[in-house]
């Protein structure tokens, strides 16, 4: 029996993608801050499909943290084939005077227990003759905004590390992935962020259940850079018509709007 381990996978687009691979008669590993959240998701998956259902709390920000999610795997003799790293901390903060802490958690979710988690579990991937890795990035990682400097700092590493271990697993049969979405309303900060951008907020927001089934879809058909939406595959074009000055001008402006958090 193999398993596909999804970390942030009990609540927002993290569950979204657990209750996709659900429906594919994926057996799921969810991984989650500690919560009733993760174990209603795992309960609910449980019941609803015929699938095998494992749930570890675990806080990822923590040094240990991703070793010990591997130590655990391999304590209970877990066969993973497909690692899906959902986990992530977005927000708006002015840098200069955020706490140290916003960027710091940011740093060690978005990058290293990512990064971490690839490294440690490739060996059990390899062991498998087809097996994945899908990691969430953002239309972020596309530019350098305002307010948002950390955070789409940390996408664009998640962008640029996918498309490199893609091509270094190749041969080993790992197909590695990578989805850069834009809006997604998945708890009230990310709603209120949203609205904040009006019009460009409808028109590239999308529903995390329509995302989760398309991700799906793709990463399976191989697809290594995945962007939903016509619109933002337009955005990503029109960009380079822009003069930078006039770019960060632009993304300065529109970001301003975004209410802060910390």
């Amino acid at each position: 029996m193999v398993h596909t381990l999804i970390t942030g996978g009990s609540m927002g687009f993290g569950r979204s993608l657990a209750f996709e691979c659900a429906r594919r008669g994926m057996n799921l590993l969810l991984v989650a801050l500690p919560g009733k959240e993760l174990e209603n998701t795992a309960s609910r998956i449980s019941s609803e499909f015929q699938v095998d259902v494992r749930y570890l709390p675990i806080d990822l920000t923590e040094l240990d943290g991703p070793k010990n999610l591997y130590n655990w795997c391999c304590d209970q003799n877990l066969k993973i084939n497909c690692i899906i790293n959902d986990a992530g901390l977005a927000g708006a903060t002015l840098f200069a005077e955020s706490p140290v802490e916003y960027s710091d958690a940011r740093i060690l979710l978005n990058i290293r227990a990512l990064t971490l988690i690839c490294r440690f579990f490739i060996p059990i991937l390899k062991q498998h003759p087809k097996a994945w890795i899908l990691n969430v990035g953002s239309m972020a990682a596309y530019f350098p905004i305002p307010y948002k400097s950390v955070y789409s700092a940390t996408k664009a590493y998640v962008l640029n590390f996918s498309k490199s271990l893609a091509v270094e697993l190749r041969p080993s049969g790992i197909q590695v992935s990578v989805v850069c979405p834009n809006g997604i309303e998945t708890n009230p900060g990310t709603i209120a962020r949203n609205r904040a951008h009006k019009n460009w907020g409808k028109w590239t927001k999308m529903d995390c259940d329509k995302l989760a089934a398309f991700t799906i879809e793709k990463m399976l058909q191989g697809k290594r850079v995945i962007v939903p939406l016509f619109i933002n595959k337009f955005l990503l074009a029109f960009r380079k018509l822009f003069p930078p000055p006039l770019l960060m001008w632009t993304l300065e402006r529109e970001f301003r709007a975004e209410p802060r958090s910390d």
